[in-house]
């Protein structure tokens, strides 16, 4: 009863406030948001005969709605909130809802000259300084998969590979007659944790992350770009005498031209970091002393042709960061392996063991997706990404890589990517590990070469990463992964489309995991072996009512298999309904 008084008077305040400030001169208040409905019920499929403990079937759901109330007091600022009610499926009667404020932000411009931000911001600068980079498997583009996507992204806060934070972000730009053309600031300051108890004495310090950019363009043809971030803990917020520093610096140039029917860039990227704990000394001295000090810098050089039409594009370039380069707003992971804990039958058999991460688990479970900052760099899972676990910025790397785009009108579009790279030194042992990449996406719109009414496409994505190391027969790495993804859709009426999926990941042979302490350094290795193969396979229904409302249901097939005799296969399938509108 108690929860259904609180619904009532949450929406009767809404109105009070509409009403109230479309009554006064100057003022508005408006008003969007996302409503979604979702159900899954996941079974265990009969050939798991190990598994008499768990159940043979599980449900869960919810129904949500998101309202972003925009306040604007005068037209030069605003006021966001983004209030949510979430409703578990079984409950009734307001019992199981929940009300909770998920972003707040009041943003605005002074003198039309100076842009700021307070509260909840998304920041995001480049590859090496700030950067949240995409998940591990990431294949969604033309995938069957995407309503799962769109939900791991909007619960995470991932939004254009930003960084949700808090704190206050404000710009301006000048504009010049001569020397330089435009010239543009960019200054933040955030605090991404807050103090947090340790033990019943104990308290972690604040996190603080604070940043700035600096761009110009020098000419049509040439632009100067300078970024800079720092990470660091103020001892005197906590009770421990130890506190992280890593401030990264990033400069860059870009000079661009047309040639015939041709638009070409060339950009050179570089950069340094340094790291260390600072000890502060509560005794009587008082002195503070540097502890684990690492430097570390990064060049990359990219070249880049686009054609007119944008038709046809092509990158080709080096990449070189150090082993000792750290930077945490750009090597923080979404997935961190480290506290991974599967929310979908976590445990199986009659032993009722923890069941392994999957493709199912990556590519569909918002909640195992990590939505902080890490001062050191996060453990990941070799087997689902090997090459750039860390993204662009991962450390001990030196290679080329190049990539292709072509789109022949609308019938046919191929995105090609592959990589060579190698270690800067070994780890463990003299010789160092050289990764190869090669990645395809291609989409065929056959609708469009038979002249076909109705939409007919088909799509396919393939991803290899291989990891090799010569040694002997106990420092010796030789690991292969690869990835399948195919989508057919059909549409069957107007905008209802069936779709059938294949989705296939494969991971055999050997790798060393790296042990490190709490400040990063390297204390011994793991010997691994895989040999897996993890499935999930589709088909449903996708009715798009709109641009802003869609239905999906599907019937999902998914689990691993393992060529061990040790590791016991699981099988499961799922029937999936989302109902999504965008206000």
């Amino acid at each position: 009863m108690c929860r259904s008084k609180n619904i009532v008077l949450f929406i009767a305040l809404l109105l009070l406030i509409q009403n109230n400030f479309y009554s006064q001169n100057n003022s508005k208040v408006w008003f969007d948001g996302l409503g979604r409905s979702f159900f899954s019920r996941d079974a265990i499929v009969d050939k798991l005969k190990e598994d008499t403990i768990s159940s043979r079937n599980v449900s869960s759901g919810y129904n949500l709605l998101d309202l972003n109330t925009h306040v604007n007091p005068s037209k030069d600022i605003e006021i966001f909130a983004q209030l949510r009610i979430k409703n578990q499926f079984g409950s009734f009667f307001g019992s199981g809802t929940n009300i909770n404020v998920r972003q707040l932000r009041a943003s605005g411009i002074i003198n039309n000259k100076i842009n700021f931000n307070v509260g909840d911001i998304f920041l995001k600068q480049n590859h090496f300084t700030l950067y949240n980079n995409n998940e591990d498997l990431n294949f969604y583009k033309y995938s069957i998969l995407n309503p799962y996507l769109d939900i791991i992204h909007y619960e995470n806060f991932y939004i254009d590979n930003r960084w949700r934070l808090q704190g206050i972000q404000t710009d301006f730009s000048l504009e010049f007659d001569r020397f330089i053309r435009t010239f543009e600031v960019d200054m933040f300051i955030t605090r991404p944790r807050g103090s947090v108890q340790l033990n019943n004495s104990s308290f972690s310090p604040d996190l603080i992350l604070g940043g700035g950019s600096l761009s110009s363009k020098i000419s049509n043809n040439l632009f100067f770009e300078l970024n800079y971030i720092n990470l660091y803990e103020i001892p005197s917020s906590g009770t421990t005498n130890i506190s992280v520093r890593n401030p990264v610096y990033y400069s860059a140039l870009t000079y661009q031209y047309k040639r015939n029917n041709l638009n070409i860039m060339h950009k050179i990227k570089s950069g340094f970091s340094r790291r260390n704990w600072l000890l502060s000394d509560i005794g009587i001295d008082m002195y503070d002393s540097i502890y684990n000090f690492t430097e570390g810098m990064f060049f990359e050089f990219e070249n880049k042709i686009l054609n007119k039409d944008s038709t046809f594009s092509t990158i080709i370039g080096f990449r070189y960061v150090d082993p000792n380069f750290r930077s945490s707003g750009a090597q923080t992971r979404r997935l961190n392996f480290n506290n991974f804990e599967n929310t979908v039958y976590p445990f199986y058999t009659n032993n009722y063991i923890n069941r392994e991460v999957s493709l199912f688990d990556i590519t569909t479970d918002e909640n195992i997706y990590n939505q902080e900052l890490h001062g050191s760099l996060m453990e990941f899972n070799p087997m689902y990404s090997n090459v750039n676990p860390y993204g662009l910025a991962t450390p001990n790397r030196r290679g080329i890589y190049a990539e292709l785009n072509w789109k022949s009108g609308e019938v046919f579009e191929t995105n090609l990517t592959t990589s060579i790279f190698e270690e800067v030194i070994g780890q463990g042992t003299t010789n160092k590990r050289n990764f190869l990449s090669f990645l395809i996406n291609t989409k065929i719109n056959i609708d469009q070469i038979f002249n076909l009414k109705k939409e007919i496409s088909f799509c396919a994505f393939y991803r290899n990463e291989n990891t090799s190391r010569f040694g002997d027969s106990i420092s010796s790495v030789n690991l292969s992964s690869e990835i399948l993804n195919s989508v057919l859709n059909i549409e069957l009426g107007n905008k209802i489309y069936l779709q059938m999926g294949i989705n296939q990941f494969k991971s055999t042979g050997n790798e060393f995991l790296t042990n490190r302490n709490s400040y990063g350094i390297i204390q011994s290795f793991s010997a691994v072996s895989y040999d897996k193969m993890d499935f999930l396979n589709n088909v449903g229904i996708y009715y798009k009512l709109k641009d802003n409302i869609y239905a999906n249901i599907q019937y999902n097939w998914w689990g691993s298999i393992f060529n061990n005799s040790l590791k016991t296969d699981f099988n499961y399938n799922r029937i999936l309904f989302i109902f999504s509108v965008t206000l």
